[in-house]
């Protein structure tokens, strides 16, 4: 009937770390903060290509090797050995690939620890090298009994700074002149979608605080993508309608008024339409998966 995906809640308390992660990777894991050293998630079924998942806490993840291709809410990244990805909370994550030999290392952070956005970066050789020593001194330390708390909170702090100077530093270095004005508005739209899509969902919106037409608009994000902008829009919408769907016991009714939907026939039709299933039946076979 469709081909609408499964969302998984993945948070870090519901899930066993180290069938997760496999047998090798080592964990450690408390109220503030887990850390998981040589990561193997592609030992498990439990990352399922096509999946989306929404992931509640913050995370860092330092690839260490092999290859993945993945969607953080509208953005598509290659992942690669070098790449560096900071989290923000609620993130909805879908892989597209993600390769037998991949390896990581991570940290996923409690509400001690505050992110504002999102980053993924192909590090240069020496930070990504300088952030992982900061990883293996941060486990050290972590490891330490009794628990070192606000020594552990201040250097994952201390690395979600570096992260956002190491973005800061490539995109200072980068060859302007490769990236576009009309794939610098597309990136600035996406990201204004995914943060107002709940509420707004016109184009004029987004124009706005782009201070664009929205004639303008439509045609940069068509070019840019080849795609049209409310097909973004409806997309980011329909994201947010899955997880709620998938991972809470709001009613339809409650879901359209989440959304912002004038009633919910306004949402039960734009669902089935975008999805192919109604909400309930969306809802439904969720339960019997």
């Amino acid at each position: 009937m469709s081909n609408s995906k499964s969302i998984t809640y993945f948070s870090i308390d519901s899930v066993d770390l180290q069938q997760l992660a496999g047998v090798k990777s080592h964990i450690f894991n408390n109220d503030d903060v887990s850390i998981i050293l040589n990561g193997r998630p592609s030992d498990r079924t439990f990352f399922r290509e096509g999946e989306v998942y929404q992931l509640p806490e913050p995370r860092l993840l330092l690839m260490m090797a092999g290859e993945a291709d993945i969607h953080l809410d509208l953005e598509q990244y290659h992942l690669e050995r070098g790449t560096v990805i900071l989290t923000s909370p609620d993130v909805i994550l879908e892989f597209e690939h993600i390769g037998k030999d991949v390896e990581v290392c991570g940290i996923a952070m409690r509400e001690s620890v505050q992110v504002a956005e999102r980053i993924v970066t192909q590090a240069p050789a020496k930070d990504f090298e300088l952030l992982l020593r900061m990883v293996y001194l941060l486990w050290d330390v972590a490891c330490q009994t009794p628990f070192r708390r606000e020594a552990v909170l201040q250097m994952v702090r201390a690395m979600v700074a570096d992260v956002q100077y190491v973005k800061q530093a490539t995109d200072r270095s980068a060859d302007k002149t490769a990236v576009t004005r009309h794939q610098t508005l597309f990136q600035q739209f996406k990201t204004l979608v995914s943060r107002h899509c709940e509420r707004e969902r016109s184009i004029p919106f987004y124009a706005e605080q782009l201070h664009i037409t929205p004639h303008h608009l439509s045609a940069v994000i068509s070019r840019a993508s080849g795609r049209s902008a409310m097909y973004w829009v409806n997309r980011a919408v329909v994201l947010r309608a899955k997880v709620l769907l998938r991972t809470s016991s709001l009613l339809t009714y409650e879901i359209a008024e989440r959304l912002h939907f004038a009633n919910p026939p306004a949402f039960n039709n734009f669902f089935k339409r975008e999805t192919g299933l109604t909400p309930n039946e969306y809802r439904k076979g969720e339960i019997q998966r």
